[in-house]
Parts: C-alpha cells; structure tokens; sequence
C-alpha cells in the first residue's frame, strides 16, 4: 500500500487548519469627512478574524497626536473619540497615554472571544491635519498606520471634501514605514469625493497611506492668532520653562543690584604680616563669608605651629596628639576646637571614621564660634532670599512637567534633567579641586572622572534610547531646570556681601596675599620685606593654607633653600611627623590628604508634503494596533 496517499491528504489538512487559526485583519475601511473648519471625521471599519491568541478581550488601536515639523517642532494635533462598536454595538473601552498619542483598549476585560469574526468601529474626530500651501492645501494621510502585528488583507479609504473641487490631484503609498511602493488604486468619485483601495494585501506592519490636494479656498485656513495659539498649546511646558528661568534670572539680578554688590576695594598695600588678631581659619571664613572643613583644616595646623599640638601622618592615616599649652593665646575658634577633639580627656584622637561624632561635634563648635564673632559683623550672606527663588523654581518645574503631553514622557524628562545634572557637578567639583590643588590633586581627585566617563560609555553604547528620550522631551525644559538650579548655586555666593568692616579687613588681606604668593621674578622689589627663614615659613604656612596659597608659599621656601637663606636638610616642620613622606613640597600633601581624612571621618558611615516624496506611514494619522 502506498503510504503517501494516506499522508498527502492529512497534511494538506493541517496546513488548512493552521491558515483558517490564523488571526489577521480581514478589511480595514476608513472614511474621512474634512470640514470646512479644517478638521477630520474619521469613521474605522476593521473586520478582524480571532482566535484567542493575540485577539482575546479584543483589539486596540494607536492614534498619534504628537509630531515633529519639518522645522524640528512639537505639532499637537487634537484628537476626540466619538465612539466605539462592535459588530454594530456599543462596546467598552478604555485610553492610555502614550509618549507620542493615546491607546484606545477595545473590549471588556472580563469578556474573551470566541474565534470568528469581529467588525471594529471606531469613530473620532481629530484638527490639525491639513497642509496649507502657497497654491493648495493637502490631507497626507497614513489610513491603517504601519504598527499592526497582523496582516491587512484588504484596506480602503473615502474621503469626502466640505464642497466640489474643480481639481483634485490623488496618490499613496503602500509598505512598511518609509517605503514607496504604490499597490493601490485611486479614483475620484463625482466632485467632491476619492476612492482609494490597496491591489494586493498588507504584510505585518505595513500600511497604506493617501494624499489627496486641492484647490485653496474649500477649506478655511488658520489664521495668524489661531497659529500663535497652537504654538503656544504645542510648547506649554517649553514656555513656562523659558518664562520661569528668565523671571529668576530678573529676581537674582535685582537682589544682587541692591544688596550684593560689594563696597569698593581700597588702596592695596603689600603687607608682611598677617592682618593682627585674626586667626587663619577666620581670615578663610570671611574672605569665602562662609565655612567649610579647610576652615577647621587650618585651625589644627595652626594649633599645631603654636605647640598646642602635633599631627602624626601615617601615609595619610593622622592622628592628633596634644602636646602642651599653646606658645601664644588661643582664637576663640581654636579653643573650641581644642575643646571638641579632647573633651572626653584623651591626649590623642585618629582622624578614622570611629570618630565621627568627636569630630563633627569640634567642626560644628568651630563654626559657631566663627559665625557667632564674624559673621553680619563683617560680612552679610543674605541666604534667606534664596528660598522664595527656590519656592518659585519647584513651581515651575511641576507646572511644566505637569504639562508635557504624556507621563512617560515626564519620567524621560526628569530622567535626563538628573542624568544631566549629576555628571556636571561631578565635574565642577572635581575641576575645583584640581585648580586649587594643581598636581597634587590630579591624582587625588582627578581618578574620579574616569569611572564617570566609564559609565557615560556604558550607557551610550549598551542601547539606551537616549536619542529617543531626547526627541521626546523638549530640550528647554531641561536645560531651563539646569540653569535654574546654576542659578541658585551661583547667586548665593554672589548675594553675599562685605560689611565695611569687613571690606577693610579684606583689603589686608589681599596685601598679605601679595606676600605669600609673589613670584621669583617679582621678590627683588619687596625690598622692606622680612629676610625669609624657617620661622617665618611655619608661622604662615596656615594662613597660606586658609587663602588656597599653599603650592606659592611653598615654592618661595625652594627658592629660600635654593639661595642658602633654609638649610637643605629642612623637610617639614617638628610638629609634623610624617613615617611616609619622601619629598620636600609637604604642605600641599598635608592640606590636600588631612582635608579628604577630615571630611571623610567626620560623616558617619553611609550618610552621603506628501505629493511629492511621501511615503507609506507618512503624513497625519497612522499607529497601529494589535489584540489584548
């Protein structure tokens, strides 16, 4: 017996089965009325075959609303749901927001269908979906969108013009988004009306798209206020931001005008001594008008030049041991260090994390005993103004996200405001150190840019859609919340302000400034300047510390050992003990390292036109669907 005609039939009869379970669009009409008004009546009839596989409860249809001008604008069109039926009933449905238009839900979540087939209709209006151009206005319209997982046996599309048109050119498009090939027909039908109908069935995504022009004057076009109103509904959140940014920037600018200017500086003479009865940390205080751990930095090394105390480095490890009564009277600031690092009456205390709350209870006694004998005596920070400015940035920053077409989108913004922001106070904060540290810190702090570079190249290159992101949130957004928040960050440094008192005592300073920080070339004019020695090095070395001068101080000791005024063998001062150090420029190693231990150890751990050239998915319209 022979087998094979046994099989034949069984496998015909499988492939059969397996064809009939398939689930497509069996046709996909659409008829277009475009009012006078301009806008569209759109009446979808899809016929679906289901089988419960992707068609369950029942299909849903993607509308876009949002695109992009040829200029690279945002283009709101409007969009109105009219209503939904099945097989010529009212059916349920329900609408998400897409970052690019909404998702109309077709069924009920608790019904499933039987395998057969459906006819969808879906009626809505929609505005905005004209071209008006110099001699015609166009409809390029994408009927079925090019987002469907099925294939489209069969699609058509009617439209209907407001009044009969004496010329009426038509074409389209057929294929997956993009392409150019024309399996259609077109017709006109009577004076007002055009035929349009596919030659041959649409594969998984692909679509149909029409164009259809006509002579001006049927259609009302929008005149220049309906324009300028659409631009403004199509960058809300754009606008807010940009009218935000510049009514902080006005409100900064006024308070700087009226109470951040600084009186004007003085007649500047060269001083070799230290302004009398100022300490280096209160020197750094008020020149910065505020506090920062170089402020208590400078407070234990010039404890240490007065005896009251030696530093221990063990390659960056340091450890503070009292020594005795101090050579000279105390600061009122540095007694309340003293007092901070050695009330428990030790004789000793590491800088290691163990020691947080020792340490952070002497910072904090040190900076209220500085703001308490100079702060608004000798400088005003005028920091309260600085909380309406950040009041009104949150305000806007929520008016305008709450603005943006959609949430996905909002998530997209704040995720790239953030992803911006972080990286750019990385780097200015690690630029800083490096000016203010030179080689030195290049190590100590320069390493740090290299992970971030790493993780920006992790991301670019692991397929984020970074691009996508960007073409969705409107770039002012972002960048206005950036300048913003720059805005706050600078301002409050520049409304601070010198009393008088404070601008004479400046003023003495920048003359000490000019001491410690003269160049070579320049020492032969200081002719009534002090014949420079070892003393004179330790006794300064703070104050060159408190005012970022260390490596020029430093360097005037090389030349002072290069010219036979320092011993060769002196290294570092006796109060410094340093089981490590193989080099002469210890001072800016000693700022730099007891800086980072200072900062690290006292936080406590884990605190920190279609015409021509158009396309298939081309024009208004399109989207897709699929089934749920």
């Amino acid at each position: 017996m022979n087998a094979g005609r046994f099989i034949a039939p069984i496998l015909l009869l499988l492939l059969s089965a397996t064809a009939v379970a398939d689930e497509y669009i069996e046709s996909f009409h659409s008829d277009i009325e475009i009012q006078r008004n301009g806008d569209l009546l759109v009446t979808e009839t899809i016929r679906v075959h289901a089988e419960g596989k992707q068609i369950k409860r029942g299909i849903y249809r993607d509308f876009p609303t949002r695109y992009e001008d040829i200029q690279g604008r945002n283009h709101q069109v409007g969009f109105e749901l009219l209503s939904v039926q099945r097989d010529h009933r009212s059916e349920p449905f329900h609408t998400t927001n897409l970052s690019n238009g909404i998702r109309v839900y077709i069924g009920d979540s608790n019904v499933f269908l039987t395998s057969g087939f459906y006819d969808y209709q879906i009626r809505y209006r929609s505005s905005r979906q004209l071209g008006f151009f110099d001699d015609f206005d166009e409809l390029y319209w994408n009927v079925t969108g090019t987002g469907w997982a099925f294939d489209i046996r069969k699609a058509s599309a009617a439209l209907t013009l407001p009044d009969a048109a004496s010329n009426l050119s038509l074409t389209g498009y057929t294929g997956p988004q993009g392409g150019t090939e024309q399996h259609l027909e077109f017709r006109r039908i009577g004076d007002s009306q055009a035929y349009f109908q596919t030659t041959q069935p649409l594969a998984r995504y692909e679509g149909m798209t029409i164009v259809a022009g006509w002579p001006k004057g049927l259609v009302e076009e929008p005149d220049a206020a309906q324009q300028r109103a659409w631009f403004i509904a199509d960058n809300k959140a754009s606008i807010i931001t940009i009218g935000g940014t510049l009514a902080l920037l006005i409100y900064y600018l006024l308070l700087w005008f009226w109470l951040g200017r600084d009186p004007p500086a003085g007649v500047i003479i060269p001083r070799y001594r230290a302004p009398a009865g100022y300490s280096p940390a209160s020197m750094r205080f008020i020149e910065r008008m505020g506090y920062d751990k170089t402020c208590f930095t400078t407070a234990i090394i010039n404890l240490a030049v007065k005896g009251a105390l030696e530093i221990d480095d063990d390659a960056g490890r340091f450890k503070l041991v009292k020594s005795g009564p101090a050579s000279s009277a105390l600061a009122a600031g540095e007694s309340a260090v003293i007092g901070g690092l050695f009330a428990d009456g030790d004789d000793s205390i590491s800088i290691v994390r163990s020691n947080h709350r020792v340490l952070a209870n002497a910072i904090s006694k040190h900076e209220k005993s500085l703001k308490r004998d100079y702060e608004k005596n000798y400088f005003k920070t005028n920091s309260w103004l600085v909380a309406p400015a950040v009041l009104l940035t949150l305000f806007i920053a929520v008016s305008a996200i709450a603005n943006l077409p959609s949430e996905e989108i909002s998530m997209e913004a704040l995720f790239l405001g953030i992803f911006t922001l972080i990286p750019l106070a990385v780097i200015y904060t690690v630029v800083s150190k490096l000016i203010r540290m030179g080689k030195n810190g290049f190590v100590r702090y320069g390493i740090f840019l290299v992970p971030m570079f790493i993780f920006f190249g992790f991301f670019f290159y692991s397929g984020f859609p970074f691009a996508e992101f960007a073409e969705d949130v409107p770039i002012p957004l972002v960048g206005g919340l950036i300048a913003m928040l720059a805005m706050h960050y600078f301002f409050y440094q520049w409304l601070k302000a010198p009393t008088l008192a404070g601008r004479r005592l400046l003023d003495q300073v920048e003359g000490f400034k000019h001491y410690l920080q003269v160049a070579e070339e320049d020492e032969i004019a200081l002719r009534d300047a002090p014949e420079f020695s070892t003393d004179i090095y330790e006794t300064y070395l703070p104050y060159a510390i408190a005012l970022d001068l260390e490596n020029e101080w430093t360097a005037k000791l090389n030349r002072a050992v290069a010219a036979g005024l320092v011993e060769r063998s002196y290294s570092h001062p006796g109060w410094y003990h340093a089981h490590s150090h193989s080099g002469s420029h210890f001072s800016s190693a000693l700022a730099g390292s007891f800086d980072s231990a200072i900062a690290s150890s006292s936080v406590a751990p884990g605190s920190s036109s279609g015409s021509s050239g158009g396309s298939s998915g081309g024009g208004g319209g399109g989207g897709g669907g699929g089934g749920w």
